[in-house]
């Protein structure tokens, strides 16, 4: 029966219950996921496992205090945003590390974002780049939209900010992006 249970609530559910094998599936299903995410945040691929390794540990022991989750992906998503920032807090370099946050690491497509159909180097450099260029929180949120489909409501329950504001951080970074796509095809025009 649990090699059928793939929705993620079933399985926290489960786990919750003291089930090893189902606790495994939660943590092979968002490992890679929360890895990229977290990575983003801390800038280190060590400090990224080591933290992650030791929430999925947290959460494990504390299963049954936690109980049922509705949302179980945006449940470790929040988790591991919050011991990140803690860790970065501890570091007393939360100001500079915000400043810096690299999520174009997490390699966010430019399939995923642009179209299917283009590949091309140029394209993928220009999408970087332009990236690069947003604020933390814009990139932060595109990431969470588009490379991990989640919709508004859970990123609001992510990041902890207004829904409105997220609805307008997208809506911010498409245009910017849009932008820049538009004065690189003009540059290339003339």
């Amino acid at each position: 029966m649990l090699a059928k249970k793939t929705d993620l609530s079933e399985l926290w559910n489960e786990a919750c219950t003291g089930c090893h094998k189902a606790y495994e599936k939660v943590h092979r299903q968002l490992y890679p996921s929360l890895f990229c995410y977290m990575r983003g945040l801390v800038g280190d691929e060590q400090v990224a496992n080591d933290l992650l390794q030791d929430m999925f540990v947290r959460l494990w022991m504390k299963k049954s205090e936690i109980g049922g989750i509705a949302n179980v992906k945006a449940y470790f998503f929040t988790a591991a945003r919050s011991i990140a920032f803690n860790f970065l807090k501890r570091e007393k370099s939360i100001g500079k590390r915000l400043d810096e946050l690299a999520f174009i690491d997490v390699q966010i497509s430019a399939e995923e974002l642009i179209t299917q159909k283009e590949t091309s180097q140029k394209l993928k450099r220009t999408l970087n780049s332009a990236l690069d260029k947003l604020p933390v929180r814009q990139r932060e949120i595109l990431y969470l939209k588009y490379y991990e489909n989640m919709d508004y409501d859970q990123i609001v329950s992510v990041t902890g900010i207004k829904y409105q504001s997220v609805v307008n951080h997208i809506y911010r970074a498409v245009q910017t992006l849009r932008e820049d796509f538009r004065y690189e095809s003009d540059l290339r025009v003339a």
